[in-house]
């Protein structure tokens, strides 16, 4: 049994006001599982996680009393999960831009290989998909999907022109090279 268990049970069971308490359990910032358990404990008086969920759902006294506390505190609790929402959104914000940056130094290397395997994996996905829907009498949507996602991601699936784009500005890219030389 741990604060999360508590939590659930408090956000299914406790209504409102008193689930906002449930859902600082169940976050992953310690600062507002901290003040949830602080909150939870000041309601039972218990700091056990399997007494404190006994307590709430044996004496609703109890469970009365964390309804007032989180009333009390509704506005340092919904600061708390608002905290919660950002740092979460920072973290997916963060990981994105370190994945840009990781295809980024890819297709900016010195070395060819490093610099062509992406594009290269992406064309030769395309056309096994390509030879496959010509090949096969029943295509498989699912293997289908499989052989596009290379490409499609490559193209960056925000739009159809992406991919078009790219390879218009490769082009042009290659024929400046060329004419400077």
């Amino acid at each position: 049994m741990d604060w999360g268990d508590v939590g659930k049970w408090i956000k299914g069971n406790a209504g409102t006001g008193a689930s906002l308490v449930g859902s600082l359990l169940t976050g992953n910032v310690p600062g507002a599982v901290a003040a949830g358990v602080a909150l939870v404990n000041s309601a039972t008086g218990r700091s056990d996680p399997g007494d404190v969920l006994d307590a709430l759902q044996t004496d609703p006294a109890t469970l009365v009393r964390l309804k007032e506390l989180a009333y009390e505190n509704e506005a340092s609790i919904r600061k708390h999960l608002e905290d919660m929402t950002r740092l979460q959104l920072e973290d997916v914000q963060r990981e994105h831009h370190e994945t840009q940056e990781t295809i980024r130094s890819g297709d900016n290397a010195e070395d060819k290989l490093v610099r062509r395997t992406r594009p290269l994996q992406s064309w030769l996905s395309l056309l096994a998909a390509i030879i496959y829907v010509f090949t096969v009498k029943n295509v498989d949507v699912t293997v289908l999907g499989l052989l596009l996602a290379l490409p499609w991601a490559y193209a960056g699936l925000r739009q159809v022109g992406k991919g078009i784009d790219s390879i218009g500005a490769s082009v042009v890219q290659r024929a400046a090279r060329k004419g400077g030389k």
